[in-house]
């Protein structure tokens, strides 16, 4: 959370100038606060997951198919997810993995899942913790990327 984020947080909740200074020191000054302090960091970034995955969405074109119709390994729609699941999905800006959690399944053939970032992978990344994400079944990563052998076999005709 930046300081502009926080204090728009802390107006909206109504924070009084004592709480708001004391939760100011535990988050952005590393201090070590009191109980009531600790309280209000807790439903500050609570406050902020719930905003965050709400307003910020990421669409399906931002995450790399990483399944196909010529895989051998996994067809198209496969994998069977549930809600809580963790996931890994690819970026296409970044192509790192994001771990994300399943918040909902599609509701018809054509829809979406839902999901919610659970922890940010690249520093200074637009995909931050609690942010919304709507993606594929064919995104996720079900294993790690195989790399291709750099044996060859001849063919004799």
């Amino acid at each position: 959370m930046t300081e502009q984020q926080f204090a728009v947080l802390a107006s909206l909740m109504g924070l009084s100038e004592p709480d708001r200074a004391a939760a100011h020191a535990v988050i952005f000054e590393n201090e070590r606060g009191t109980v009531a302090a600790a309280n209000i960091v807790d439903r500050l970034r609570e406050a902020d997951m719930a905003i965050r995955g709400a307003y910020v969405v990421h669409g399906p074109m931002e995450f790399r198919i990483v399944v196909g119709h010529r895989d051998t390994h996994r067809a198209p729609g496969a994998l069977e997810l549930n809600i809580g699941d963790v996931v890994q999905l690819t970026a296409q800006s970044t192509e790192r993995w994001i771990p994300v959690r399943v918040t909902a399944l599609p509701t018809k053939p054509t829809d979406y899942y839902s999901g919610v970032i659970i922890e940010q992978l690249v520093t200074a990344s637009r995909y931050q913790v609690g942010n919304g994400v709507r993606f594929s079944e064919d995104q996720v990563m079900s294993e790690a990327p195989r790399a291709a052998s750099s044996f060859r076999r001849r063919r004799y005709y």
